[in-house]
């Protein structure tokens, strides 16, 4: 009986974790605006606008060393749940 209750738990708590990302949503786009430094980001797709807050240690940045290497013009693709970005790739320019 216990063994059966922790492996329900488990299983639980593992759908929990994995669903969090499935609400995070993925733009490719330019940056149009970078405010404070790279706390905060707009990008432009085709279709939409997304402006978002980066935090120093919950966001993964790839391409770049840190949210001061964040620039106007850069091309990426960013997850971002909400107003918080989750991870931001910068392309390399040519």
């Amino acid at each position: 009986m216990t063994r059966k209750l922790l492996s329900v738990i488990a299983v639980a708590l593992l759908v929990l974790y994995f669903a969090g990302s499935a609400f995070a949503e993925e733009i490719k786009g330019k940056i149009t605006k970078v405010e404070s430094g790279g706390k905060s980001i707009t990008v432009k797709a085709k279709d939409k606008e997304v402006t978002v807050r980066i935090s120093g240690s919950r966001t993964t940045l790839e391409g770049v060393s840190d949210r001061s290497g964040l620039k106007e013009g850069q091309s990426v693709t960013m997850d971002y749940e909400g107003d918080s970005a989750k991870k931001i790739s910068v392309k390399k320019s040519k």
